[in-house]
């Protein structure tokens, strides 16, 4: 890769990874919302890589996906709150900045690792179809003995907690991620991965280091210096500064930055990549398997469905919900299950957990989780059904599923439908327009956001059409 190419990469990939952090933290959230930041990394370092790698764009962008998902569980608002409430029982600052740097670099570090596994999956030099196959298989159960061993027991009701936690409310689930990534460096060990070993090492520091700077900003922004002056002055007396997009920004364009830095520094492992591919050709699933894969995919959807189905109707009759149970159900179904296949060489797959799950979890998350009491629910959960049938329909036409139709699909309708919530607090909800819109971050965090997306189609019009 030459300097402008990487100067344009890391650029780039920083500005989207910001964007896309900063929207999820806005419109969805978990790990649910982690997908589309991981989505546009995945497709950028695809798209730079050239070759058999930018043609089949979908696999990397569908790792980069499922990958950031891992990180999404683990529950950082009250981690953040020992840092923040000063004079508060929980103030413990030295604590908080640790466990945030902490739980940041295992979420990015996953997600390069699976991006760089992806890599190394579709040139077929170095793991076997075994080898991915136990892999994957082992992934939950070393998940649940890390759960087990450092996130255990717990128990709010009866205040009973593990040795090591960030949260009081919140079940801590980084033990979990902890194990993950421990066996999947001990997995890259063994089978001389070292590309793989760059990009988890490169996505634990800069994910840590990325927790830390966005967290500092928020501190700088959220309290008034020594001189008691605050370091945004007047955008921060008139309460136009929104510390929490900040921080989220930050995070994602450091975490961003340090994956695509470190993907062109070790750019030598994907220009071999593609050299085996060109002589060897791309692992693919078999045909006889890959004709099941629609109908696979549509079971995992629907499992989605039932799920987030159960919890709206729960919710709705005052019903506890068992989520430790629901998210056994869910979890694998949007990431462990088809993110095998994706590594085994799924073109539906990759093209189904890229473009239909972005469409399926904005559907999902903005709609029955944002406005679970409206009398127009059925209706809205109707047409969004009849546009996630279309989507999934759209799978089967990969010159549809674009990488420029991708960015269009994580920009345009993502800050309409935030633009909707913001317009339904205001109408519906009995909100003032001067509280919502003049005497908030709004006019500070949207036209940002805006601004971004603009950016990000124009540069992408120019990287993948121009």
């Amino acid at each position: 890769m030459n300097i402008p190419d990487m100067i344009i990469c890391i650029l780039f990939t920083t500005l989207a990874a910001s964007y896309a952090w900063g929207m999820r933290g806005t419109v969805i959230g978990g790990e649910k919302g982690a997908m589309l930041p991981g989505a546009f990394i995945g497709l950028f370092l695809a798209w730079f890589s050239g070759g058999a790698i930018r043609d089949n764009f979908w696999i990397p962008a569908a790792a980069g996906l499922m990958g950031m998902t891992f990180g999404g569980t683990e529950p950082y608002g009250e981690t953040i709150g020992m840092v923040l409430h000063r004079g508060r029982s929980d103030y413990n600052p030295q604590k908080g900045y640790f466990g945030l740097a902490f739980k940041g670099a295992l979420w990015f570090s996953i997600c390069g690792g699976f991006i760089a596994i992806s890599l190394a999956s579709m040139s077929n030099i170095i793991y076997s179809t075994r080898d991915l196959l136990i892999f994957m298989i082992l992934v939950p159960v070393i998940q649940q003995i890390g759960y087990r061993i450092f996130n255990q027991p717990y128990d709010k009701e009866k205040g009973i907690y593990p040795k090591i936690f960030y949260s009081l409310t919140r079940r801590e689930e980084w033990g979990s991620n902890l194990a993950l990534l421990i066996a999947m460096i001990a997995f890259a060990v063994i089978k001389g991965d070292d590309f793989t070993l760059a990009m988890v090492a490169g996505g634990f520091f800069f994910g840590a280091v990325g927790w830390l700077a966005a967290m500092k900003f928020y501190v700088l922004s959220a309290f008034p210096m020594k001189n008691g002056k605050y370091i945004l002055g007047k955008l921060k007396e008139k309460n136009l500064v929104d510390g929490w997009k900040i921080m989220e920004f930050t995070l994602g364009s450091i975490g961003g930055f340090g994956l695509a830095l470190t993907y062109c520094v070790r750019f030598e492992f994907v220009e071999k990549y593609n050299e085996a591919i060109a002589l060897n050709g791309i692992r693919t699933l078999p045909e006889s398997l890959e004709k099941f894969m629609p109908a696979l995919c549509a079971v995992f959807a629907l499992g989605i469905i039932w799920v987030n189905l159960y919890s709206m109707i729960c919710e709705r009759k005052g019903k506890k919900i068992n989520s430790f149970v629901c998210d056994l159900i869910e979890r694998p179904l949007y990431n462990i299950l088809p993110m095998i296949f994706v590594l085994l060489g799924s073109r539906f797959t990759a093209i189904y957990s890229t473009v239909f799950m972005l469409v399926f979890v904005l559907a999902v998350k903005c709609v029955f989780d944002r406005f679970p009491e409206s009398k127009l629910l059925p209706l809205a959960a109707v047409i969004l059904t009849a546009v996630c049938s279309i989507v999934f329909a759209g799978c089967f036409y990969p010159d549809l599923c674009t990488p420029l139709n991708i960015i269009l699909i994580g920009t345009v309708p993502y800050l309409i439908t935030e633009l909707i919530c913001v317009a339904w607090k205001v109408t519906v909800k009995g909100g003032k327009v001067s509280d919502v819109i003049l005497k908030t971050s709004f006019v500070t965090v949207y036209p940002f956001m805006i601004l971004q997306s603009i950016l990000i189609i124009f540069i992408s019009l120019k990287i993948f059409i121009i």
